[in-house]
């Protein structure tokens, strides 16, 4: 009887396109705890701010929140992007491609917070820093959702910029 390699098992359709899930994961958490709490949870209603600072902010905040966890999940993700660019485990293309612009988007997420962060008090607390921080989250929020739904049915989603990079990084080390 032979058993199947990493290798086969990483080229099975249903295998591949969960782990080309994996680098969504970054995204999510820093948009949460980035913007999550400025977007969800400044509501005037009282009980859909309790429900999101119980249910999804809090949670992902006390996991973000000291600085040795965010520099290991940031380690994490260097070394994940390494892996797929060097391609040092068999992955296919498709798995690479994906996992690369999920890290990429994550670093376009870690941007718009600290540029957020950098506003002044009287811009973040007004209308347009409202507006700022709800395009940035909504954004971040629908490139995930949408490249969730393209990698289920096996496409390449398509970001604009981070598509590119990521097609550079995984030509690389073709």
């Amino acid at each position: 009887m032979k058993f199947p390699t990493l290798e086969d098992i990483l080229e099975n359709k249903k295998c591949e396109r969960i782990v080309s899930l994996v680098g969504l994961i970054f995204p999510f958490l820093e948009v949460h705890v980035v913007l999550g709490p400025k977007v969800l949870c400044s509501t005037t209603n009282a009980d859909f701010n309790i429900f999101f600072k119980t249910h999804l902010v809090g949670p992902i905040a006390e996991l973000y929140g000291s600085q040795i966890t965010h520099i290991l999940s940031f380690g994490l993700m260097v070394v994940i992007f390494d892996v797929c660019v060097r391609k040092r485990i068999p992955l296919t293309l498709f798995s690479r491609f994906n996992i690369i612009q999920g890290v990429l988007l994550d670093i376009i997420c870690s941007f718009f917070g600290i540029a957020y962060s950098q506003l002044t008090y009287l811009v973040r607390e007004s209308v347009f820093g409202e507006l700022l921080a709800n395009a940035a989250y909504f954004s971040i929020i629908g490139f995930i959702l949408y490249s969730i739904f393209m990698i289920l049915f096996g496409r390449y989603p398509k970001i604009p910029i981070v598509s590119e990079g990521a097609r550079l990084n995984v030509q690389l080390f073709r």
